[in-house]
């Protein structure tokens, strides 16, 4: 496995909530939020990471254009990486609290496929 990078996340809010100001954001200042929730049977391991609880209580949504929409149209709360192209309207917050999201390119040490290889050696020198 190889790290290709880590992108901090943080909260996906409208421009006019009263916390979008802030420079930064923890998760326990957010508590009582409503925050979107990942279609059932989504990994819980990934549903636990980019739910902003434990409990969200919010729209099953599927997309990030619809989580996004979400956030505009019912200010509702969303995570997403710092760096995420967004819409006027909306802003991301950083988290302090909330580990990097990691783009890993992982693969069998015992591959004997060259084109495994190279598919690494592009993707490690691209990023």
């Amino acid at each position: 496995m190889h790290v290709l990078r880590s992108d901090p996340i943080g909260v996906v809010m409208r421009t006019d909530d009263p916390l979008a100001g802030r420079d930064s954001l923890s998760l326990p200042e957010l508590a009582d939020r409503r925050w979107v929730r990942l279609p059932e049977g989504t990994d819980a391991l990934w549903s636990a990471y980019w739910s902003g609880t434990d409990t969200p209580d919010g729209p099953e949504l599927r997309t990030i254009s619809e989580c996004v929409q979400s956030v505009l149209w019912n200010g509702t709360s969303a995570l997403a990486p710092i760096h995420q192209l967004l819409p006027p309207g909306v802003r991301v917050v950083p988290l302090t609290d909330r580990e990097a999201s990691h783009l890993v390119v992982a693969w069998r040490a015992t591959d004997p496929n060259p084109l495994v290889r190279a598919f690494v050696r592009v993707a490690a020198d691209s990023h």
